[in-house]
């Protein structure tokens, strides 16, 4: 084992946090930001129906990275169990076993997608004048679906492997690169949608190019290995992972939920309107997946090295950054609401503004828990704690959620529905505070 991975089981303890959340942190803020950039040029370029347009097609991408979180975060949990083992040679097994099985699953849903956008973009909800645009945008992406699988697959087992801030080069190097394509295709050869979706999926390519040529070496402890033994060690991997499937894929349909709600009662005008809101707090939310993503190796190495105290205080430490980055979105929610939409959408769409401002106003609680959820779910996944974690995915993204938002249409219209993910947020941290009590890691490694 290389000084890199050794750190996380034997360095102070504060200095190794940082040291993995910090630079996922910043990657996935990278990343974030050039998602919100896209959203920015596509709303000021193409219009706020390319906008609503794009954002019904999120539904689909929701249920492809949660395929490729499942595996790869699921996989690379089994490998950084090894790694703390000091068993190199099994975690370079689901290293290989997990990028070949990606792989597969990634081809697949692609051919679906090339085959059937127009079909899928009417299942997802377009209707009228955004059909043609989902169609269009699902049709470009759906080509870098493998290209998705391998970025992230790659991106989590170095970052396993003790390189988070190669990880942090890989996705800022890549956000520049997305943003840079931005301008080029959209606002300068205007070629609409066609243009968000290549700058979105070229720059994946670049990230995951990145990475391919930098990693591998000598302080690389994973490597590509011919397979060996049973295959269904990715499979319990991805059992350990289906937290994150549940977590990305029911965002996906909320979202989709809502879209449907929305341009309903509203039109293509309100789906626009809960797309800038998605975006703002699709920023601050991926944040806590930051916090997440660097916070489960660390798990996971100390579970194979035994060291139930550093784990405790690890968790405490996510749990307690993620509470202090909520409480700044609150705020920032509160005092510039009108100046974090208005960066999405041209000057003469005032009545998108004001209903984006509404919803904000009723959204907003959430962020005084999801932090903390997501913080204790990535800590048992790094405990493979699968049903605990599934558990948890499952109340916050998927039972709570959509029961309560038809329940709240339903009793108080379209607005009410909103108040459904608070509320949800708010019962699932009892529900955690309450698992955490049996789930100690001493209890666990008894």
């Amino acid at each position: 084992m290389v000084n890199e991975e050794a750190g996380a089981l034997t360095g102070r303890v504060t200095a190794e946090f940082i040291r993995f959340v910090f630079p996922s942190v910043f990657g996935l803020l990278a990343i974030s930001s050039g998602g919100v950039i896209d959203g920015i040029f596509v709303g000021n370029f193409v219009g706020s129906i390319a906008l609503a347009s794009v954002n019904i097609a999120v539904p689909l991408l929701a249920f492809v990275f949660g395929a490729i979180l499942m595996v790869s975060l699921g996989g690379a949990v089994a490998a950084g169990k090894s790694l703390g083992e000091n068993n190199n040679d099994d975690a370079s097994n689901i290293f290989t076993k997990t990028g070949i099985s990606l792989t597969v699953i990634m081809v697949v849903l692609s051919v679906i997608s090339l085959c059937f956008p127009e079909r899928i973009a009417t299942v997802l909800g377009a209707q009228g004048e955004t059909n043609p645009l989902s169609s269009e945008y699902i049709w470009v992406i759906a080509w870098f679906f493998p290209a998705f699988g391998y970025f992230v697959w790659l991106n989590q087992f170095v970052r396993t492997d003790g390189r988070p801030g190669l990880s942090m080069i890989a996705m800022v190097t890549m956000t520049l690169i997305n943003i840079v394509l931005d301008y080029v295709l959209i606002a300068h050869l205007d070629w609409g949608l066609t243009g968000a979706a290549l700058a979105t999926g070229l720059s994946f390519v670049f990230g995951g190019l990145l990475i391919l040529i930098i990693y591998p070496g000598p302080r690389a402890n994973l490597k590509l290995v011919r397979p060996s033994g049973s295959w269904m060690a990715v499979l319990r991997a991805s059992y350990n992972g289906f937290s994150e499937f549940v977590n990305e894929a029911s965002s996906g349909l909320i979202l989709l939920l809502f879209n449907w709600i929305l341009i309903t009662q509203v039109g293509a005008l309100g789906v626009a309107a809960f797309t800038v809101v998605d975006y703002v707090v699709y920023f601050g939310i991926l944040v806590f997946y930051g916090v997440s993503e660097g916070l489960v190796p660390l798990v996971s190495i100390n579970f194979g090295g035994r060291k139930p105290d550093r784990i405790v205080r690890f968790v405490m430490l996510g749990a307690g950054l993620n509470c202090l980055i909520g409480a700044v979105i609150i705020a920032s929610l509160l005092i510039w609401p009108v100046n974090m939409i208005s960066f999405f959408l041209m000057d003469d769409e005032p009545e998108i503004i004001a209903l984006s401002v509404s919803i904000i106003a009723v959204m907003w609680p959430m962020f005084l828990f999801n932090g903390a959820n997501i913080a204790i779910s990535a800590y048992f996944t790094g405990m493979q704690c699968a049903r605990q974690s599934a558990t948890l995915a499952i109340l916050r993204s998927l039972l709570l959620p959509v029961t309560l938002i038809l329940m709240f249409w339903q009793q108080f219209g379209f607005m009410g529905a909103f108040y459904a993910l608070p509320i949800s947020e708010a019962v699932t941290f009892g529900v955690a505070l309450f698992l955490l009590k049996s789930r100690h890691p001493r209890q666990i490694m008894k």
